[in-house]
């Protein structure tokens, strides 16, 4: 069984391992932030996906981000993250590592949403979206 921390830190590493440049934030940051950047944030947990707690649910957005700067520049280097395969997709990463470094457990990208091209973090204009992560655990009585 992984816990929530756990599975928060297996995404940062995984993020972080295998695209380079990107700054992966397994909590939301306070303070300036160095573009661009991935924000870990927790959706929704399920603890009663099997009988008996035998799998646990974790829902993922992973806040993608690019400074602004200029439109079309910004948007084709958020698309590069957002992509379903690529050196920079978060999706491919998690496809290639799907247990995260974690025991019992499997990960996987299911799409993005919110393709916002007025997004601010901590006074910084950027361009961002979703990306929707589903994570099962064994769980734990």
């Amino acid at each position: 069984m992984a816990a929530l921390q756990e599975v928060r830190d297996g995404i940062k590493t995984t993020l972080e391992n295998n695209i380079s440049g990107l700054r992966v934030y397994d909590v939301v940051p306070d303070y300036a932030l160095n573009f661009p950047v991935a924000i870990v944030l927790p959706v929704n947990i399920n603890f009663n996906i099997a009988m008996q707690r035998g799998t646990d649910q974790y829902t993922f957005d992973i806040l993608v981000a690019v400074e602004r700067g200029n439109s079309r520049t910004a948007q084709d280097k958020l698309d590069q993250y957002i992509t379903g395969q690529g050196s920079s997709s978060l999706r491919q990463a998690i496809f290639n590592n799907r247990t995260l470094g974690l025991d019992n457990t499997d990960a996987t990208i299911t799409g993005v949403s919110n393709y916002a091209a007025d997004v601010n973090l901590n006074g910084i204009d950027a361009i961002g979206a979703n990306v929707s992560l589903e994570v099962y655990t064994k769980g734990s009585s």
